[in-house]
């Protein structure tokens, strides 16, 4: 049962860090946790959000939080999205982001005036 103790360890660190950027500030559409057993890969925590704004401002809202918990500002950021992957002593996280009228994937559509936010913890 190591490994079961080493999980439970790891998504409690996923969790706080999550917590510490804001991951489920808004409308918490999923919260939940992948991976992490055996040949499944590492565990990921993944939040999904709808947050009230444009997606320029949350997406820089988002990463402002990040760089405010400890990580390095990202060297390559695109109109919807960031990557965070070579902080030493944080996880890699990696954003999303979603305008208004375009759909989350198995979430639906993203109603006006929000934006849809992915994260993923790993």
């Amino acid at each position: 049962m190591v490994f079961g103790r080493k999980r439970r360890q790891r998504g409690r660190y996923l969790s706080a860090v999550a917590d510490r950027i804001g991951a489920r500030n808004g409308v918490v559409l999923r919260d939940a946790f992948s991976g992490g057993k055996g040949a499944n890969g590492p565990l990921v925590l993944g939040v999904i959000t709808l947050r009230d704004g444009e997606n320029a401002e949350v997406l820089q809202a988002q990463i402002d939080a990040a760089v405010a918990a400890g990580y390095a500002p990202p060297r390559r950021r695109e109109a919807n999205g960031a990557g965070f992957v070579h902080d030493p002593g944080l996880p890699m996280l990696i954003i999303e982001t979603f305008a208004a009228g375009t759909v989350i994937p198995h979430h639906g559509e993203v109603p006006a005036g929000r934006t849809g936010v992915v994260l993923s913890l790993t």
